[in-house]
């Protein structure tokens, strides 16, 4: 039978690195590790359920509001569509684990509920939970850089979802590069298969 494969979840609010972390991480690593995420699977819904679409309130859609201190932030927003998309996410990250994969999960928490699911989902696997964050301010810099002015917001909308102290390591993308994060992930992923 074979032997169940190793996640890594990487966590964060847009801009916070997640994605470089996971590409670094390939290259390090001396296993093969698929890297898979909320963009993988966004992708692959029709334009029609996503936020410029005429069904997006049932698949995704983005909610703009403020926050307490009246800046403009960007959230997230799903229906039915798009909590079947992401609770099949999380099944066929499970399915590829229980497949002896490895999985490196790139996950935006877009509400209080994502990490708890994620959790749940993968209980009973080997999992390396890492929160990848910054200073908001380097996170809206960030941002300012790759969207266009409709789509900023996102990293203050979903800064405050996770709490820091519910992952086995946190990481600033604001000191450590790309491959420094990766390589503290992956003696992080050495040191937890030592203690096994």
């Amino acid at each position: 039978m074979q032997e169940p494969g190793q996640a890594i979840v990487l966590t964060g609010t847009s801009g916070a690195g997640k994605s470089a972390t996971a590409a670094e991480l390939q290259k390090v690593l001396p296993e093969p590790f698929l890297a898979l995420g909320l963009d993988t699977f966004f992708g692959t819904l029709p334009r029609r359920w996503t936020s410029q679409g005429e069904s997006s309130a049932e698949g995704f859609s983005y909610i703009r509001d403020t926050d307490d201190e009246g800046r403009p932030r960007l959230r997230i927003g799903y229906g039915p569509v798009g909590a079947r998309l992401l609770a099949g996410m999380r099944r066929a990250v499970a399915g590829l684990l229980s497949e002896g994969n490895n999985v490196i999960v790139d996950e935006m928490p877009i509400d209080a509920t994502v990490v708890p699911a994620w959790r749940s989902a993968l209980a009973g696997h080997r999992v390396l939970w890492v929160r990848v964050s910054a200073p908001l301010a380097v996170l809206e810099s960030r941002e300012a850089e790759r969207f266009p002015a409709r789509f900023r917001g996102l990293s203050r909308g979903h800064y405050d979802v996770c709490d820091p102290e519910d992952f086995d390591l946190v990481l600033d993308s604001s000191r450590l590069a790309p491959c420094e994060r990766a390589d503290r992930v992956a003696a992080a992923l050495q040191a937890s298969a030592r203690t096994c």
